[in-house]
């Protein structure tokens, strides 16, 4: 199978209802790739929404990465930075409180 199937095929994820509809799934990962950008914004990381299955992942560099799914974009992100994203680093935390208040 060439690589563009992959691209264009719909995700079978287990946070997708089967029966909603496709603006409330689309709607759904453009709030979702919103809550990412917000976490990445302090690494200098942007995501974008690739055709509704995909993800990428860019640094100020230019460097890309496409990818399908979250566990992906973590592994991405460790090897971007080089280092674990950290839930728990207060940074995280100060960065996030202060979104919540704008």
């Amino acid at each position: 199978m060439c690589g563009l199937c992959g691209i264009f095929a719909e995700p079978d994820l287990w946070n997708q209802d089967p029966h909603s509809d496709t603006h409330s799934l689309r709607r759904n990962r453009l709030i979702q790739i919103q809550y990412l950008q917000t976490i990445l914004s302090p690494k200098r990381l942007t995501i974008r929404d690739i055709h509704g299955t995909n993800y990428l992942l860019e640094d100020l560099k230019g460097n890309q990465v496409l990818f399908s799914n979250l566990h992906e974009l973590w592994r991405s992100i460790e090897s971007f930075i080089g280092e674990a994203l950290d839930p728990l680093d207060p940074n995280l935390y100060k960065h996030l409180s202060m979104e919540l208040e704008k």
